[in-house]
């Protein structure tokens, strides 16, 4: 799990590295990272950065996305 921005001055969005994935039929290929959890209209298919530690609070939708998926 990675954190990214996809313009300058916006949240940062919760994001899946290579390897990952919410089914294991549908991972992440290596080199590649995912579309942000909460599906942003704002997301073009790039980023402006991706980090491993948050710099700020994370796009609330994001952290709701991930919850439901991996709480059980």
């Amino acid at each position: 799990m990675r954190y990214a921005q996809i313009n300058s001055g916006n949240k940062l969005h919760l994001i899946f590295e290579a390897g990952e994935g919410f089914e294991r039929d549908n991972l992440i290929p290596a080199g590649y990272v995912s579309a942000p959890l909460c599906h942003t209209s704002a997301y073009n298919g790039r980023y402006r950065m991706t980090i491993n530690v948050p710099l700020a609070h994370a796009c609330k939708n994001c952290q709701r996305v991930y919850k439901k998926r991996f709480s059980k």
